[in-house]
């Protein structure tokens, strides 16, 4: 079997059903290190690690989302933690957030102003749900939501 690491892991479940039928397979997250379970993760994840027992035909893929690298020894690691986005714009905020796993930003402003002109992610993010400091195992995948200054700037309802 040749080797799939740094392939997704749609890219390898398609390969595996077609030139490998008769092999099991195992999927580990290599963030907590549990097998996978169908919660929360993705297809788009990267396969860092893989282990195969040719006479068995078993095969065990180690992988992590596209936003952390894979550990160049193959041990767990840890998730990263969800950032301090108060006080940045709601468009850095959302650039970052991306990039980090969660796939939607929601900002709404901290005093509804009436008529919706778009530019909340311009404005001082005031307060952020999930909160920053917790781990991103149990968010990734998730809805970053923003409470954004009012027009004038302030977070004081």
């Amino acid at each position: 079997m040749p080797s799939f690491k740094g392939k997704t892991l749609d890219a390898v479940s398609g390969e595996l059903g077609r030139s490998w039928p008769t092999y099991t397979t195992a999927y580990r997250a290599l963030p907590d290190g549990h097998l996978f379970d169908g919660e929360s993760y993705s297809g788009t994840w990267i396969v860092c690690t893989q282990v195969e027992d040719a006479q068995a035909k078993k095969v065990e893929f180690g992988f992590l989302p596209p936003q952390m690298p894979c550990p160049p020894d193959g041990r767990v690691t840890t998730w990263p933690v969800v950032p301090n986005f108060v006080g940045k714009t709601g468009n850095e905020a959302k650039q970052a957030a991306l990039q980090l796993g969660f796939p939607l930003v929601s900002s709404q402003s901290i005093v509804t102003e009436g008529y919706d002109d778009g530019s909340h992610l311009e404005r001082t993010v005031c307060t952020q749900d999930p909160p920053a400091g917790q781990s991103m195992r149990q968010h990734y995948g998730t809805t970053l939501s923003l409470r954004v200054a009012d027009g004038k700037g302030s977070c004081t309802p």
